[in-house]
């Protein structure tokens, strides 16, 4: 019997890893909670009714962002007012905007260390990106025209960061000069262009390449998807008042 115990607790946790918990979901999230706890809230199945893949890649989502700095901003900034909760939010999202700008401009894309922070932030933008796909935040509605302005930042930045990539290597058919060429090969990369006067040469080109593409889908699919249509009803909503 004692070795059938731990069996059965390891049973039972896998399965709520991927099924979850199946009583009544409450859909409305609770403003100004830290972020562990909405791991607590996604592992309970507190607000999100999921299973199976889906339910993996939200807690991988929702977990992974221990690792960054954006949350310990939120927790340091709990106890602010809302209003001063999303100034600090937007700071720190103007900081990780215009950081790779800076990198290109002055030409430190081959500073290693200052390179893997760029790196670092450009991951954190990806996962916050995902993370607002599948795990909406309360208010969205009235808070849609701050989020795709906010959304346009992160684009900027990610077209910034790939430039700093393709600064700090030799992808392409023909060299990188200065800043101007790395930002315009990414950022026509970045909006589905390519005029094909610059194009990857290598294997590691071709993959930062779709890379980044992929990064433009998931933009593409978070505005049409979420943020536009809650646009138009606030936008329509401030026309009736």
């Amino acid at each position: 019997m004692e070795d059938q115990q731990p069996r059965h607790k390891l049973r039972k946790h896998i399965n709520k890893l991927v099924f979850g918990s199946h009583e009544q979901v409450n859909s409305d999230i609770p403003a100004g909670i830290s972020h562990f706890r909405k791991i607590f809230h996604v592992w309970n199945n507190s607000h999100y009714h999921d299973f199976g893949i889906e339910r993996i890649v939200r807690l991988f989502l929702v977990s992974s962002k221990i690792f960054f700095p954006g949350i310990y901003i939120d927790l340091l900034t709990l106890n602010l007012s809302a209003h001063g909760r999303k100034m600090s939010g937007e700071l720190y999202v103007v900081f990780k905007t215009i950081t790779p700008f800076i990198l290109l401009v002055f030409n430190l894309w081959d500073v290693y260390w200052l390179f893997v922070i760029n790196i670092y932030l450009l991951v954190e933008t990806f996962i916050y990106i995902f993370h607002k796909i599948f795990l909406p935040e309360h208010n969205t509605d009235r808070l849609a025209n701050r989020a795709v302005i906010l959304l346009f930042l992160n684009f900027a930045e990610v077209i910034a960061s790939f430039g700093l990539i393709y600064a700090a290597g030799s992808y392409f058919n023909q060299p990188v000069n200065g800043w101007i060429d790395a930002l315009y090969f990414s950022l026509i990369t970045g909006v589905t262009i390519g005029f094909g006067d610059i194009y990857p040469v290598n294997d590691q080109g071709k993959i930062m390449v779709m890379i980044q593409v992929m990064s433009t889908l998931s933009f593409m699919f978070l505005f049409f998807n979420f943020f536009a249509p809650r646009v138009k009803v606030h936008q329509e909503t401030d026309s009736e008042n």
